[in-house]
């Protein structure tokens, strides 16, 4: 377990190594606080990212169908 203060300290230098590294473990580093072993932090923070993506990527999908929808209708409005 590596709770608390120590989380980072208690890593082996490989682990260190992987999160120094990473462009963004903030979901990894999310679970490694709440005391998590290395293992499980980084299959829960992958799966945590890849949710987030996914939802990123329907929102902007929507947004962009929403953006046209509304510039056709404010085209449509203009006419009469």
């Amino acid at each position: 377990m590596y709770s608390g203060k120590y989380w980072f300290i208690n890593l082996n230098d490989k682990d260190k190594k992987y999160i120094t590294d990473h462009p963004d473990p903030s979901h990894l580093v999310y679970y490694l606080k709440k005391g998590l072993s290395f293992n499980d932090a980084i299959r829960l923070g992958y799966e945590d990212a890849m949710r987030e993506d996914n939802e990123l990527e329907s929102n902007t999908s929507i947004a962009i169908s929403n953006k046209i929808l509304n510039s056709n209708q404010g085209t449509t409005n203009l006419l009469f």
